[in-house]
């Protein structure tokens, strides 16, 4: 049972994040014509992710104070990252995607595992629509590290890297149960404030406006697929 449920969150993370990777292959020669339509859907669903998923599930988790709080701290701690990070500004922006990614992937793996014990559907439902809005996200991370001359071998693994926690989540939640239910929604508040951070700051200036909101809307919908 518990190998069961590791491997659905490995296969959820990683086939999501590396699809992301492989459609901004597809479209690598013609980035420079279609980054900001592909960045404006990303970001519009990632926004969408924030506020309905991530935001939501933590105030569920342990209040709205505290996901306030820790979704600030993961506003703070992006910013401080980001100008730490002496890179050209697309490989920054890939880089803090990636690091997004590390750390909402694992609280996300802890609720398909704990959610797999108590019904098995919901865990398998879970882990599709995840894997699901792990696409553009993937997407976003590989167009950025793409443009900014990253090799694709390279770009292919940190993408296969970003969907790795989610396996690991998925075993500790299947292991332990419901023990970490506040720690998941610590993790999914610092990541709220990561992504809200990223899709501000570094996502929707290289977008068009039409395109944010027709990824946001696209987005409502991919989450309320598991509603």
């Amino acid at each position: 049972m518990i190998l069961e449920i590791t491997l659905i969150g490995f296969v959820a993370g990683i086939v999501g994040t590396v699809s992301g990777a492989i459609i901004s292959l597809v479209f690598r020669k013609s980035i420079d014509k279609y980054l900001d339509i592909f960045m404006g859907l990303c970001g519009g669903i990632m926004l969408s992710v924030v506020s309905f998923e991530l935001i939501t599930e933590s105030i569920q988790q342990m209040g709205t104070l505290n996901s306030v709080i820790f979704c600030i701290v993961g506003v703070l701690s992006t910013y401080l990252i980001k100008n730490s990070l002496e890179f050209e500004d697309n490989l920054r922006g890939g880089y803090l995607i990636f690091i997004s990614m590390l750390i909402h992937n694992f609280p996300e793996g802890l609720a398909i595992g704990s959610s797999y014990l108590w019904k098995q559907s919901l865990g398998i439902t879970l882990a599709l629509i995840i894997g699901l809005h792990n696409i553009p996200e993937g997407l976003a991370m590989a167009l950025s590290l793409i443009k900014g001359k990253m090799n694709v071998l390279k770009v292919f693994g940190l993408t296969f890297l970003a969907g790795v926690p989610m396996g690991i989540g998925s075993f500790v939640g299947a292991y332990f149960g419901n023990i970490f239910s506040d720690i998941i929604g610590i993790f999914l508040a610092i990541a709220a404030g990561t992504m809200l951070y990223i899709t501000i700051d570094e996502i929707f200036p290289r977008s068009k406006p039409e395109y944010c909101v027709l990824g946001f809307l696209l987005g409502i919908f991919i989450v309320n697929l598991n509603g």
